[in-house]
C-alpha cells in the first residue's frame, strides 16, 4: 500500500511515523467550517473533501481526518488569536467536552474508488484552570493550530483530569481505528 496523509498536521505526521508507516504528504487547501448543530455531518464532509482535494492514483490509500471539540452545544475549532484561545479555555475549564474526529480513507479496489469513514468520539474532562494558567498557556505557540485551543500531548496534559476513549483521537488521529481500517483493505 502506498499511503498518502492528506493533512498539514504535524501531530498526524508524528503519529503515523510512530506506527512505523511510510507515507507521503499532501496538504489540502480548503475551508474547514463546522456548524454547531451539524458538527458530525460537517466533520465527515470536511474529511471527505480533503480526500478529494488530492490527486489520486490507483494503488494509493489516502488518509484524512477532521477533528472538532464540542462542549455544551458549542463547537471549538482552531482559535484565531490569543483572546479567542483564552475564551475557549475559560469555557472548557472544569467541564467535560467531546473530541469528535472523522477518520476517512480513499482507495482503489475491485475496479472502483472506495471511500470509508468512521466517527470517533472521546470525552475529555478538564480540571478548573486558573486565569494565570490560561494566560501563560496562550503566550505559547501551542493553542493556535489545534481544535479547542489545546494540545493534550503538550505540557503533559496539564489541564486534563481524565479521558474516556481514545487518547490518540484527542491528539489528532485515532490510530487504532486507522490500523483496523487499513487491515480491512483487500490487497
Amino acid at each position: 500500500m502506498r499511503l498518502v496523509l492528506v493533512s498539514g498536521s504535524a501531530r498526524r505526521r508524528e503519529l503515523l511515523r510512530g506506527l512505523g508507516l511510510k507515507f507521503k504528504i499532501f496538504v489540502p487547501r480548503l475551508e474547514e467550517k463546522i456548524r454547531p448543530r451539524h458538527y458530525r455531518q460537517d466533520i465527515v464532509r470536511v474529511a471527505l473533501a480533503k480526500l478529494d482535494a488530492a490527486p489520486f492514483q490507483e494503488g494509493q490509500v489516502f488518509i484524512a481526518c477532521d477533528t472538532s471539540v464540542v462542549c455544551g452545544g458549542q463547537v471549538f475549532g482552531k482559535p484565531q488569536d490569543a483572546r479567542q484561545a483564552a475564551r475557549f479555555l475559560q469555557i472548557l475549564s472544569g467541564q467535560k467536552h467531546t473530541v469528535y474526529s472523522c477518520l476517512a480513507l480513499k482507495y482503489w479496489q475491485d475496479q472502483k474508488i472506495i471511500y470509508r469513514h468512521k466517527i470517533v468520539a472521546t470525552d475529555v474532562y478538564f480540571r478548573e484552570i486558573t486565569p494565570a494558567e490560561i494566560a501563560a498557556y496562550v503566550r505559547t505557540a501551542v493553542p493556535y493550530d489545534k481544535a479547542g485551543g489545546y494540545g493534550i500531548q503538550e505540557m503533559r496534559g496539564l489541564f486534563v483530569r481524565k479521558i474516556h476513549g481514545c487518547y490518540y483521537n484527542v491528539v489528532g488521529l485515532p490510530v487504532n481505528d486507522l490500523i483496523d481500517m487499513l487491515r480491512n483493505i483487500k490487497q
